[in-house]
């Protein structure tokens, strides 16, 4: 018991490990400086999610099947691999194979990592305290962003191939740490099931459990329109004279924003509630998007942004977490990893496409219509749940 236990506090140590990349400021600048157009990088990224697409149900069944701490491991492994093609490269073809490999280290993390600390809460009959456990979790990732962006934007100010360098041996370091975790018994799958099965299994699960679709839809669709304007961002601020020491500072301080929301995400879900916090939050969401297309305030809204999206983000993992069965929960969690991804293979180079052709302020705008509509569709959906409008739906 106090080894499974152990996996709740070296979580916190793997997070932010895995978390100190000094590549998240400058990696569009990086593949920008190799000679990829806006277009190319695009494209890349659309790779990444490709991939993700494709692959995440079939990693999540290996977390199911062979077990989080495996899939862990192998996640870890792609990384590193990823990250020295990356600094090898010098053509798409290369980069391409370089961004498969970082996004199945994603795919292969995704859902064994919730899955392996939140049956590791189950074992220990702790789940009821995982929303702090994830709200501790973020902040060892943005902890380890903050600690990124500083010090990889001062890195990458001298040279971006140090930055790379440096990611490779910290992606080794946790490849090397993850061999450490215990393998929960709870939600191990029977090794007579097949493949498909697990998933016909996991698939009729999500379908009586319909009201977690809408959790996903919600955060994933928030997701989708933070990440692509936090990327562009970068290339925005370069356009406006920004050294990448200055991109990182501006990046740090929305991590910063994520670091202190993450840290109270637990206690304001608990003061105003499910459908007060979805009340509350998406339209001020929706404004701050609008803030950073119309407004000369983009970083301000940014980092606000940052804040919003870390406490949803907290909150809904464990709204989603407690509607889903041990035995598929992995797999269940890659479905929603795919989710985000077949949005990105389309939405990140069609943004790409509008920054190069019609500026990032177009482009921004874009993003920002699109959140207003989705966000309050999405919105609507979840609040015709009778179990959010009862406040009930935390127990599932």
């Amino acid at each position: 018991m106090k080894t499974i236990i152990g996996n709740i506090r070296k979580n916190y140590i793997f997070k932010f490990m895995s978390s100190t990349v000094f590549d998240e400021a400058i990696w569009l600048l990086y593949l920008a400086s190799r000679g990829m157009s806006l277009v190319q990088i695009g494209i890349l990224e659309s790779i990444f999610h490709i991939t993700s697409m494709l692959c995440e149900v079939p990693t999540g069944y290996i977390a199911d099947r062979y077990g989080r701490k495996t899939s862990r491991i192998m996640g870890r492994g792609a990384a590193f691999i990823g990250c020295v093609i990356m600094i090898s490269s010098h053509s798409f073809a290369f980069f391409a194979i370089g961004i498969i490999f970082s996004s199945l280290s994603y795919n292969l993390e995704s859902g064994a990592g919730d899955a392996l600390v939140y049956d590791s809460m189950i074992e220990c009959g702790q789940e009821d305290k995982y929303m702090k456990v994830k709200g501790r979790q973020e902040i060892c990732f943005q902890s380890a962003r903050l600690i990124s962006l500083i010090a990889g934007g001062l890195i990458a100010t001298y040279s971006y191939l140090l930055a790379y360098l440096l990611t490779a041996a910290i992606h080794l370091a946790s490849f090397l740490f993850s061999f450490s975790f215990k393998e929960p018994e709870v939600g191990r799958v029977e090794v007579r099931v097949s493949f498909f099965r697990h998933i016909r299994d996991s698939l009729q699960v999500v379908w009586e459990h319909k009201g977690v679709l809408r959790y996903i839809f919600y955060i994933e669709g928030l997701s989708l329109f933070c990440t692509t304007l936090y990327f562009y961002f970068q290339n925005f601020l370069k356009s406006k004279g920004y050294t990448e020491f200055q991109i990182g500072l501006v990046l740090a301080a929305s991590a910063v924003a994520g670091l202190i929301a993450s840290s109270f995400a637990y206690r304001i879900e608990q003061k105003l509630g499910e459908r007060k916090l979805i009340l509350v939050a998406s339209p001020i969401a929706i404004l701050l998007f609008g803030m950073i297309a119309l407004t000369h305030m983009e970083s301000l809204a940014l980092i606000l942004l940052s804040a919003i999206d870390t406490i949803l983000f907290v909150v809904f993992s464990d709204y989603i977490n407690k509607q889903i069965p041990s035995q598929q929960r992995a797999t269940i969690l890659s479905f929603q990893s795919m989710f985000f991804s077949i949005m990105m293979v389309a939405f990140f180079p069609a943004v790409g496409a509008i920054s190069q052709y019609m500026g990032f302020k177009t482009a921004f705008a874009f993003i920002a219509a699109l959140a207003l509509i989705l966000m309050t569709l999405s919105t609507v959906f979840m609040l015709r749940d009778k179990r959010v409008e009862k406040g009930s739906l935390k127990g599932g």
